[in-house]
């Protein structure tokens, strides 16, 4: 059981009084010049918070032909927000976890975020309150835990429940342990998390990144990717992040708490790469069924009354 921290709320704050440490990557400064205690893993030199395995890792894109191959064939993002944005290769000695550099704010994301898991710029608010709830960029979450995320909306959105943040924590759990730190993994809570695993093993991903610069936008203006002057998430690695494990019931909505049962009460863990596909279906009702057999199905159906989810 979680302690008293509100999910919605407490996410917003925590993005508003991180400030500028995150925008700027100062944070990430003052942090380099505090070595660890002598029995901790020693970390990368100037990021001494971050695993030194992860400075080994170098981008295999290291050119504008390579990253632009990307936004030709993957759906990067909305495109009302294409001009704003420019995918860039990463320079040699770039690593995932390094803070702002010259040129224009940026961070950083994996192929696979676009390829596998139909994550779409700008972010939906329920993954910026996750990130700022977690405290972490989100390059610093593992591709398999972006799956849970990405999932949990999809089968919300198709049942017609709301997307609560507070309802995902009460299924999962997130170990954040004691600096050096690599990249973070959910884990199910207590009573089981809700989907499989994207890919029991997802090789070479992490030399699979690139920046998203941010070329086109104003951070004192509110819009897709700042508002009241501060980023909606965080752009780069942070220096503490935050675990938890479940929510505090007390904290939980009636509603929150009716869809945290009709969620128990499916049979999982549902496979996550099913309920992603759903989102593009256009046969969403025999998908599910599909997905959680016909006796399951028709449990559902009465749960909620439903006779139609096209």
């Amino acid at each position: 059981m979680a302690g008293g921290r509100g999910a919605s709320s407490s996410a917003s704050a925590r993005g508003r009084t991180r400030g500028q440490v995150v925008a700027t990557g100062s944070a990430v400064a003052s942090r380099a010049g505090s070595p660890p205690p002598a029995d901790l893993e020693q970390g990368v030199p100037g990021y001494g918070w971050v695993k030194r395995e992860m400075a080994k890792v170098e981008s295999v894109f290291k050119s504008f032909l390579e990253v632009n191959s990307v936004w030709r064939t993957h759906r990067v993002c909305d495109p009302s927000i294409s001009q704003l944005i420019r995918l860039e290769p990463c320079p040699a000695g770039d690593c995932v976890f390094m803070g702002e550099s010259t040129g224009p704010p940026h961070f950083y994301v994996y192929q696979c975020f676009f390829r596998d898991l139909g994550i779409r710029l700008p972010f939906t608010q329920f993954e910026c309150d996750f990130l700022n709830y977690i405290n972490a960029a989100l390059s610093q979450l593992h591709p398999n835990s972006w799956g849970f995320l990405r999932a949990f909306q999809v089968l919300c959105t198709v049942l017609g429940i709301e997307v609560s943040l507070r309802v995902f924590l009460s299924f999962y759990q997130l170990k954040s342990g004691a600096p050096p730190y690599g990249v973070l993994s959910l884990n199910g809570g207590k009573d089981g998390g809700l989907f499989t695993l994207y890919s029991q093993s997802y090789k070479n991903y992490k030399q699979e990144f690139f920046r998203v610069a941010l070329v086109g936008v104003d951070p004192s203006e509110d819009g897709a990717f700042y508002f009241g002057g501060l980023p909606k998430f965080p752009l780069y690695w942070c220096p503490d992040p935050s675990g938890f494990n479940g929510v505090d019931p007390s904290q939980l909505t009636a509603s929150e708490v009716a869809s945290i049962e009709n969620l128990k009460a499916l049979p999982r863990p549902l496979d996550v790469k099913l309920v992603l596909s759903l989102e593009s279906s256009l046969h969403r009702e025999s998908g599910l069924e599909s997905i959680l057999g016909k006796n399951s199905w028709r449990e559902l159906k009465h749960r909620y009354r439903v006779t139609e989810l096209e």
